[in-house]
């Protein structure tokens, strides 16, 4: 029989991250349960892997401020260098979606994000294939930019590691002890670890863990998403901003030599890897010739999908469960895990180890109760 003080499942961006953050308060008596060969198998790894700052919800722009400022740092502990390219942030809009985004980008402003107010022209002169397209302004946040999520997870896990920290691959839960109403345990496809804290990084899959645990009933949705990536361009500069029209939700940023395009598509899907929807190009046609012309008729060389989990008021849901002593969530980051993940993992390993069970903050799965 194993032990650990926490045990966390799910080794995707939440998971590593909360990992990572115990780390940094020198704790190590952490197993990090994944059921899959590799961690971030799932929806950390088939994401577009933006880092962006300029949000509509106040409570996650300050995750995602202190998500970002994590990006173009070098963190104690972390052994290379942060995976970041700072290409920046341009998110456009077109009537009442211009009028929200530049609401969002005050209270952006006013939480100390550097940002710019560009004009139609300027937008085009910046990023030559947005020349057409249909919208009124844009806002430019320098600071932002994309990751790699694959070296991000393997980041944390490196920090965490060294802390004594371990992982557990191929290891499925199967059930988890709860007795007098406190986690005392779970069971796995490779045996029982005696435990008192269980961490609900799971994803997808949330609803399912806590089910075992019988903690709170918390209906997630998982939402599939498509990528594209055209293939090397010639015409493309790999120095653009990422490019999001989000009063028509549709954006592109380079990607190896070319463009990753999502036409930021929302359909139910169940967890897992999500198949690829041969009618969603229909779609992207659809919306970049509103938005951005120009890019219509690209080649696509490659194709595929990922998830976002949402709560049913699509807010993170992180913290100690109301109904079963020791369960702890971090689930439903949705679209915004990348970025916020440095900044969960330390909210949550702050609450971990707070010995307090009961924090109330916007986050609290006990706002579903």
């Amino acid at each position: 029989m194993d032990s650990a003080k926490f045990v966390i499942v799910g080794a995707g961006l939440a998971g590593m991250a909360t990992a990572f953050g115990l780390a940094c308060r020198d704790e190590g008596d952490v197993l990090i349960l994944e059921k899959e060969s590799f961690p971030g198998m799932h929806s950390s790894g088939r994401n577009a892997a933006m880092i962006r700052q300029v949000v509509p919800n106040e409570r996650i722009l300050s995750l995602a401020k202190k998500g970002a400022e994590f990006f173009r740092g070098q963190p104690e502990g972390w052994q290379d260098p942060i995976p970041f390219t700072k290409s920046g942030s341009l998110l456009v809009a077109l009537g009442d979606g211009w009028k929200n985004l530049l609401e969002d980008a005050e209270m952006a402003r006013s939480a100390g994000v550097h940002l710019e107010i560009w004009d139609a022209a300027r937008i085009q002169q910046a990023v030559g294939c947005t020349r057409g397209g249909n919208f009124q302004g844009g806002v430019y946040c320098p600071d932002d930019g994309v990751t790699d999520t694959d070296r991000l997870i393997s980041g944390f896990y490196s920090a965490a590691r060294a802390k004594g920290i371990r992982l557990e691959t191929e290891c499925e839960v199967l059930a988890i002890e709860v007795d007098k109403g406190k986690v005392a345990g779970v069971e796995t496809s490779k045996g029982f670890i005696r435990t008192s804290t269980v961490v609900n990084a799971s994803g997808p899959w949330a609803s399912m863990i806590a089910e075992l645990a019988g903690a709170l009933a918390i209906k997630f949705t998982s939402m599939r998403r498509h990528l594209y990536y055209t293939g090397e361009l010639g015409w493309v500069d790999q120095g653009w901003p990422f490019v999001w029209d989000v009063s028509n939700e549709v954006y592109f940023r380079p990607e190896s030599a070319g463009l990753l395009l999502s036409p930021c598509d929302e359909t139910a899907s169940t967890p897992g890897i999500p198949p690829v929807d041969e009618e969603v190009p229909d779609l992207l046609a659809h919306k970049l010739s509103d938005s951005f012309p120009q890019l219509l008729d690209l080649p696509i060389a490659r194709s595929w999908a990922g998830l976002r989990t949402f709560a049913p008021d699509k807010k993170f849901v992180i913290g100690w469960d109301p109904q079963v002593e020791g369960f702890y969530w971090t689930a439903g980051l949705g679209g915004h895990g990348v970025t916020t993940s440095p900044a969960v993992g330390a909210l949550a390993a702050k609450e971990l180890l707070s010995g307090k069970r009961k924090i109330s903050s916007p986050f609290s799965p006990g706002r579903f109760l």
